[in-house]
């Protein structure tokens, strides 16, 4: 079976039902011709992060996925809950008898503590809020924050 593909409909249209399309009024009028084997590969699933789209010459090809558009207070909401979420996995690091392989935390890693997640609190009040990094987290209280639920997430999106 032979097809052509529309790049303003990004579609395929089997020739063996052109007469169906044309009277039904919707028979393209930008088709191109394409080959089994392109058939094969554009109409099946696409690449990782990756779309059909057309190319120069209107023939099918894989393009790189459009970033999802995300509002202002839509990145706020994003920003607050990944505030939140690194907040509440180290809620119970506070507990007076916290351990890390049962030897309770010192004084120096409970100050540590409490500035970084101090720097959490009142992230979302530095300038330029949320477009800028989050605040430094040592890797002894990163890996105690993932091993109480954090997911360490990738910011700015």
């Amino acid at each position: 079976m032979s097809y052509w593909f529309s790049p303003k409909n990004n579609a395929f249209y089997p020739k063996a039902l052109k007469e169906a399309y044309r009277d039904a009024g919707t028979l393209p009028d930008d088709l191109k011709d394409v080959n089994d084997g392109a058939f094969m590969e554009f109409s099946g699933m696409p690449p990782a992060g990756k779309v059909r789209a057309a190319d120069s010459q209107g023939l099918p090809c894989w393009a790189d996925m459009p970033a999802p558009k995300v509002s202002e207070d839509e990145l706020k909401a994003q920003a607050r809950k990944l505030r939140d979420d690194f907040i509440l996995s180290t809620d119970r690091m506070l507990v007076e008898d916290y351990t890390i392989n049962d030897i309770p935390l010192s004084g120096e890693q409970r100050e540590e503590l409490l500035k970084v997640r101090s720097g959490f609190k009142v992230w979302p009040n530095v300038e330029g809020w949320p477009l800028i990094e989050l605040p430094e987290i040592p890797s002894w209280i990163l890996i105690e924050a993932v091993n109480n639920g954090y997911v360490v997430p990738v910011w700015p999106n």
